[in-house]
């Protein structure tokens, strides 16, 4: 596994190598960059104010009195771990970042390698993993993201609950609700699979244990409040109730302007934003009826409880997100999917094998030349 992971890295590596030379002046480097100064732009400077100043008491005002873009939407325990490393000399941010976030993906990478192997044969689990790591926004898991940190405490969360040992889920939930957004989708992932099983027991299936039911239970309704951890530490510590929506929602209004969060609004204004109405809407509905019966799958059905996890982060992003060129790196927790679509792959012959891989370079160089390399204006973040 670990060689299959390290030769996806190094390909990604070269990819960033060959966007820096295309790179010109932008606002965080000179033209061609180096492959450390390559890798701090975007939200990398973002998470790098948190590693040297922490967080505003106080949130930035535009002129027409709303909320700044500041650091709040940014959870601390990446940056903050990094910050707990820069004793050691000349480790600066700049190189600690993508170091860290490059060291964390194989950690991931070998957790998502021992669940996967609980769910289908070796040489399948093998290419799942070969899979995310060629997935088009996996370079962001070698930058100062914190994608690579939360892949580990998602893929640590999702193997008790394949045990059913529901507690144990708890602690990387927590610690995921410091690093990405999501926790919120392994509650309700708890809450789904506690509503399948009371629903098969019903039916006359197999028996859900009392005790089971219990643990399971106490698991939801705990992740469910450790789901809103972040905003409370945004409210306590900024006085302000709507302090982390708020900010969040500044990154919207260069699309949308100023607005409120309106569950399940971000899709639809999104579509309609880029193809107008009602072209938008006829898209948006296609898309999720194609999410739909990809779900449907038997191979994607065979995944269990990380079925359902897929299943409660897709209505997550429904509700929660707005869809732009960032969606590929959204899109990064639902990896299972991957892993189901890995069994075709595993059985097929070489020639086949080696045009995907092809493949899936290609459209990693296609996301780093068009999210990645910036010039101004640029709307499309990666």
């Amino acid at each position: 596994m670990g060689a299959v992971w390290f030769a996806t890295r190094v390909a990604t590596f070269a990819l960033f190598l060959v966007a820096a030379s295309l790179q010109g002046d932008n606002y965080w480097t000179k033209a061609q960059p180096g492959y450390f100064d390559f890798l701090n732009i975007w939200d990398v400077e973002w998470y790098g104010r948190i590693f040297d100043h922490g967080y505003p008491n106080s949130l930035p005002i535009t002129a027409n009195g709303n909320v700044a873009q500041n650091e709040w939407a940014f959870m601390p325990l990446f940056p903050f771990v990094a910050r707990a490393l820069s004793v050691v000399p000349g480790l600066e941010w700049r190189f600690a970042a993508p170091l860290l976030a490059t060291l964390f993906s194989f950690f991931a990478a070998a957790l998502i390698f021992k669940l996967f192997t609980r769910l289908m044969p070796e040489r399948q689990a093998l290419w799942g993993v070969g899979l995310v790591g060629l997935w088009c926004a996996s370079p962001v898991l070698q930058t100062g993201y914190a994608e690579s940190l939360g892949l580990v405490f998602l893929a640590w969360a999702l193997i008790p609950i394949h045990d059913h040992r529901y507690l144990l889920s708890l602690l990387p939930i927590a610690l995921l609700t410091f690093t990405r957004p999501g926790s919120l989708a392994l509650a309700l992932t708890l809450v789904l699979i506690w509503v399948v099983k009371f629903v098969a027991e019903r039916r006359g299936g197999e028996l859900f244990a009392k005790t089971q039911k219990l643990q399971l239970g106490l698991a939801a309704s705990a992740a469910s409040v450790i789901g809103f951890a972040w905003m409370l530490t945004a409210w306590l510590f900024t006085g302000r109730p709507d302090a982390y929506l708020a900010t969040e929602l500044a990154w919207r209004a260069g699309y949308l302007g100023e607005h409120r969060l309106t569950p399940f609004e971000g899709w639809f204004a999104s579509f309609n934003f880029y193809f107008g109405q009602p072209i938008g809407v006829f898209a948006l509905v296609t898309l999720i009826l194609a999410a739909g019966y990809l779900l449907t799958w038997p191979s994607v059905r065979a995944l269990g409880s990380s079925h359902i996890w897929v299943i409660a982060y897709f209505v997550y992003l429904l509700a929660v997100f707005f869809p732009q060129s960032s969606t590929w790196r959204i899109l990064l927790p639902a990896f299972p999917l991957l892993g189901a679509l890995a069994g075709p792959v595993s059985r097929s012959n070489r020639v086949v094998q080696v045009f995907l891989v092809a493949s899936l370079l290609a459209l990693q160089t296609w996301w780093l030349l068009t999210c990645w390399n910036y010039s101004a204006p640029d709307f499309t973040p990666p």
